[in-house]
């Protein structure tokens, strides 16, 4: 009875084991969906980030410069480039020694007189001329000349022949002689000038037109009257014209043998005048249109 049962439970077991290695059918995967991983806003690094970025070496690190404004040329004063030759008249000590009037001339004269007094001020001529000389060129410079004078102080000796030589050699646009007049009459007064003959100068035109300038603004600023042929008068017997290469001109500017003039010629604030008549009679000159 035993033995039955125990081959029955064997039987048992052997179908079930066979069971057991019966292969299976693998079942086929249902479909799946994609997965969306999902993006990180930010990522944690352990090792910092070296934000230095470089510059590349042929990059300029400063901008170009800005290009440089053409700046507004600054306007010339009206006689820059000018030069003018004062000759204040005689001086302290005259000269009585004579001197050829002109090249190649054997007529002498002397080479620098005494010159006028005041009849009522006794001031000398000489003093007179200096000192409008030394208010003219002051007046010329400020204006962009260039002023010669022949003589800054009345302690010198010059004669009229060296006078004119200092004009040659500077080579001056205009050359000015300041002289005052005297005369036996003593009822006589004015201004005028004294301009080289025709045929003493190969500057005669240019002679003309700057004595007609300066005589008109110097009697327009000084109100003096106006002597002599329309105040022009021409001398071939000037050693300081004769020697003279440049335009040159003389004027008188009035007559210390005339009492109430010589008053005024001698006067420092009427002298004033006297310089800004000539200035202006320069200026008128060498820039017409300025004073028309």
């Amino acid at each position: 009875m035993k033995r039955l049962v125990l081959v029955l439970l064997l039987s048992a077991l052997l179908l079930g084991c066979a069971g057991f290695l019966t292969p299976e059918i693998e079942p086929t995967p249902a479909p799946t969906e994609p997965v969306s991983t999902p993006v990180e806003e930010s990522v944690a690094f352990s090792t910092p980030i070296d934000e230095t970025v470089a510059v590349p070496t042929d990059v300029p690190l400063t901008p170009p410069p800005l290009p440089t404004p053409t700046p507004t040329p600054t306007p010339q004063p009206p006689l820059y480039g000018i030069k003018i030759g004062i000759d204040p008249g005689h001086q302290a000590r005259p000269n009585f020694a004579t001197e050829p009037i002109a090249p190649q001339s054997e007529t002498q004269q002397v080479k620098c007189s005494a010159g006028t007094v005041g009849i009522a001020s006794g001031v000398a001529e000489y003093e007179v001329n200096l000192r409008v000389a030394l208010k003219l060129a002051a007046l010329l410079e400020a204006q962009g000349a260039t002023v010669v004078l022949t003589r800054t102080s009345n302690d010198v000796n010059l004669s009229e022949r060296e006078r004119a030589e200092i004009m040659n050699e500077n080579e001056v646009d205009l050359a000015i002689r300041l002289h005052c007049n005297g005369a036996d009459d003593t009822r006589i007064r004015g201004a005028f000038m004294l301009v080289p003959a025709r045929e003493c100068t190969a500057t005669f035109s240019e002679n003309v037109r700057a004595a007609q300038a300066i005589i008109e603004s110097y009697c327009a600023a000084t109100d003096l009257p106006l002597r002599k042929n329309n105040g022009i008068t021409y001398r071939d017997d000037q050693t300081g014209f004769n020697w003279c290469t440049r335009p040159v001109i003389c004027i008188e500017m009035g007559h210390l043998s005339n009492e109430s003039e010589d008053l005024l010629l001698t006067n420092d604030a009427f002298q004033d005048k006297m310089a800004l008549g000539i200035y202006l009679g320069i200026l008128g000159y060498f820039q017409p249109e300025r004073t028309e």
